[in-house]
């Protein structure tokens, strides 16, 4: 159980109905994530803007190649709670479920192309060792293939990933999926 108190569906104030209903109708369920925001309905708004906009738009990366970041990142932090969801999400995206494991777990051993390993492993650094990163480093998964827009947007993923994954630890979330 979460160390904050949720707020449910049910206990919802109608500002914050709005957004489980958003989320409800978009994502089919309002995970525990949101709820431990219910009780703040502008933190909870912004938070459901900032990932259905990075996470769903298809802009540079594809849906799919986000949420194998977001699982690479989750396994690095060791976040059982965004483990348990993208694991989840990646299988409702119709992905084998030892293959999503190996992301998580040693994501070096997952079967993709080279391509996409290269951007992996610069996210990989990203979360890692942050202060670390170099050009040579950006220029490595540019000269994989991925275009500036492609890396920025991997990124940023990674990035908010740290953030969901730390969110989540400190404020003892469960899965709820």
């Amino acid at each position: 159980m979460s160390w904050v108190p949720l707020v449910t569906v049910e206990e919802a104030t109608s500002e914050t109905k709005n957004i489980y209903d958003f989320l409800q109708n978009n994502w089919g369920f309002v995970p525990n994530y949101y709820q431990a925001l219910g009780p703040y309905p502008q933190l909870l708004k912004d938070q459901v803007d900032m990932f259905t906009h990075v996470m769903f738009v298809e802009r540079a990366l594809t849906r799919e190649i986000k949420e194998q970041i977001a699982l690479v990142v989750s396994g690095i932090n060791l976040s059982n709670y965004c483990l348990a969801a993208h694991l989840e999400i990646l299988g409702r995206l119709g992905f084998d479920r030892a293959f999503a494991r190996k992301l998580a777990m040693n994501f070096e051993s997952a079967p993709v192309e080279p391509k996409v390993m290269a951007l992996f492993k610069f996210v990989a650094k990203v979360s890692r060792q942050p202060a670390d990163v170099v050009r040579q480093d950006f220029d490595t998964v540019r000269e994989a293939g991925w275009s500036n827009e492609e890396i920025t947007e991997g990124v940023l993923v990674a990035s908010l990933y740290a953030c969901a994954n730390r969110f989540s630890a400190a404020i003892g979330l469960v899965a709820d999926f």
